[in-house]
């Protein structure tokens, strides 16, 4: 049995729909941060205390990482989004009883991780703006940290497909390992 025959991605018509999910999902994630990064900005601006500065550096950092990774997924969403129609040609996962193509793999990739993105980062960005406290901004960095590294093996996986990279998938690992480094310092401070 193959299972694209019968899930969500069986005809171009469903493709499209999921598209406006992540960039939305995304979006909402990116400004929240954005709007957190600002926030601390602001009240390290108008007493530049040693706390308020450590909180606006860190989110600053998770703000820049957080939009190198979207754009990533940003990126791979609008990639298999133009490559439906050529999906076969990606090659086939086998799991006991179906197969799945690599290209509906990878979708599905994008579409869980958006979606797990948002429910974690979301509320960790409320919390943090009402504690405003430094363990509340290393949960948004190690949640972040995490997400990062998922990002990274989506990347890795897809961009080891010779035929995706021929058919101009870019695994953005210069973006994705910049974020990493920035993650990773921030969380060891």
């Amino acid at each position: 049995m193959d299972l694209e025959e019968t899930n969500t991605y069986a005809s171009p018509s469903t493709t499209p729909s999921a598209e406006p999910t992540i960039e939305a999902r995304n979006a909402a994630v990116q400004s929240h941060i954005s709007s957190l990064t600002s926030h601390f900005k602001s009240l390290a601006e108008a007493n530049p205390t040693r706390e308020r500065l450590r909180l606006a550096n860190a989110m600053i950092t998770v703000d820049h990482a957080s939009s190198r990774l979207l754009t990533a997924i940003s990126s791979w969403s609008t990639w298999t989004q133009t490559h439906y129609h050529q999906r076969d040609i990606f090659g086939q996962v086998d799991f006991p009883g179906f197969s799945m193509s690599k290209w509906a793999v990878l979708r599905s990739d994008i579409e869980e991780l958006s979606e797990a993105l948002t429910i974690a980062i979301i509320p960790l960005v409320e919390t943090a703006l009402e504690l405003q406290t430094e363990a509340s901004v290393k949960d948004i960095r190690n949640a972040m940290s995490r997400y990062c590294e998922q990002v990274a093996e989506i990347g890795r996986e897809a961009g080891g497909n010779a035929s995706m990279v021929d058919a101009g998938f870019e695994p953005h690992e210069y973006e994705i390992g910049i974020a990493a480094r920035d993650l990773l310092f921030e969380t060891s401070q």
